[in-house]
């Protein structure tokens, strides 16, 4: 087996690749990064950002290796345990491995020679035992640990924010300690193990779960809420989106609406003809939740790009629940084939399913619909049923949404009640 991780990871990737059936990832567009990280959320219960993703395939420059927890979530998506197990799994070998070139036999000698002293051997069989050693006394080393504790305090309202972290981990013989953001584990840092708080910026609102990881084992948990403290409206930029503004409406109706125009970006010497960006929408209050078992929720929305690579007119309506998602998808109806509807665990794909029904005409705008009772749900699109199935497995508390246009685009309605 080849001991290099260089190797492994590419490997890694060729098996991901040959079972998304996507082509040649050196195609990939950013949309499509997005739609793998959601396909990877929705597996594994564990997101990895676009960004992460892109720096993995070499879209953007970047010079460290993935850390372990990024590799334990992609190998998982293609069926292993862990990254230690697709290691070990042998499947490298069922793939091309850099090949050994042959040597001949040499001819045996016609006198006899005396045997030279195996130092070689000797060499291996001390470096094995010394492996087996190591590997004993780390798999006796077992974590460790009491005491602990794990809080966090927002210090303002609006984004970014940035938030406190109070941890305690002295009592452990953990050799690690981290504070990990969310469930990205790129957003995982590492902290001092004998102190006792840390600082984070967030630059989105949403529901978080903060962990105490000590080594490689979350140890502690809990929620946070980063609120909007109104409606905002940004431009999905990183590592910093650029926020446009925020309004203190409650509610969104036709006598109010919200929008993001081309001014925006022009204003921050963005020019979306040469620079393909996402704009989003977003509210998140926890004193405005509502139970995704029984719902309502009504919007009015219009994608007002569609010049370039935004002639797709990508739009997705995202409802954030505290234990999933709900992405609603829209676009011109020449690109219906590429959507992705994703309902908590389930994905439903344009590729291997009709989802003609979320082609729209953005000409004017385009009413949606979602209901959700006695655990079915129904998507109506401008009036039409586009979509009904089961809903078994509730996203917990809906706290808020996110509405994303690839490009620009107004909200003219939203509102959401449980039923």
């Amino acid at each position: 087996m080849i001991n290099n991780e260089r190797f492994y990871i590419e490997k890694c990737k060729e098996l991901l690749e040959a079972q998304l059936a996507w082509g040649d990832s050196a195609n990939w567009q950013n949309q499509d990064f997005e739609e793998l990280s959601e396909l990877i959320f929705a597996k594994t219960k564990v997101s990895l950002s676009n960004s992460t993703l892109k720096r993995i395939w070499g879209k953007v420059k970047y010079d460290s290796s993935p850390n372990l927890a990024t590799l334990n979530v992609l190998a998982q998506f293609i069926g292993f345990e862990n990254w230690r197990e697709f290691m070990k799994s042998g499947v490298v070998g069922r793939v091309e491995e850099p090949a050994i070139a042959y040597k001949p036999e040499p001819d045996l000698p016609t006198q006899y020679t005396p045997k030279k002293f195996n130092w070689g051997l000797v060499a291996t069989v001390i470096i094995l035992f010394t492996g087996a050693l190591w590997a004993f006394q780390k798999k006796s080393d077992r974590l460790t640990y009491s005491n602990v504790s794990f809080t966090s305090t927002p210090v303002a309202k609006g984004l970014p924010n940035t938030v406190i972290f109070q941890y305690n981990a002295a009592d452990s013989n953990a050799d690690s300690v981290f504070i990990q953001q969310s469930w990205d584990p790129s957003k995982r840092y590492k902290v001092d193990k004998n102190k006792h708080e840390y600082t984070s910026t967030y630059y989105t609102p949403g529901y978080f779960q903060a962990k105490l990881i000590l080594n490689n084992t979350i140890v502690k948990e809990h929620d946070l809420f980063i609120e909007s403290d109104g409606w905002l409206g940004m431009i999905d930029k990183e590592p910093v989106p650029a926020y446009l503004f925020r309004h203190e409406i409650d509610k969104i109706d036709r006598n109010t609406p919200i929008e993001i125009d081309e001014k925006g970006f022009k204003n921050l010497g963005i020019d979306l003809n040469k620079e393909k960006l996402w704009s989003s929408i977003h509210k998140v209050s926890r004193k405005n939740t509502v139970s995704s078992e029984h719902f309502l929720m009504e919007t009015e929305v219009k994608n007002t790009f569609s010049r370039g690579e935004g002639v797709c007119q990508y739009t997705r309506i995202l409802l954030l629940g505290t234990e999933g998602v709900i992405i609603i998808p829209l676009s011109i109806k020449g690109c219906v084939g590429e959507l992705q509807l994703n309902i908590h665990e389930k994905i439903v794909d344009g590729r291997t399913n009709d989802l003609s029904s979320f082609g729209v005409d953005f000409k004017d705008f385009i009413k949606v619909k979602c209901e959700v009772q006695n655990q079915k749900i129904r998507i109506w699109i401008s009036d039409k049923l586009a979509y009904q199935g089961g809903f078994v497995s509730p996203v917990g508390k809906i706290v808020g949404t996110r509405i994303r246009f690839s490009g620009t685009g107004v909200v003219r309605a939203f509102n959401i009640n449980e039923i």
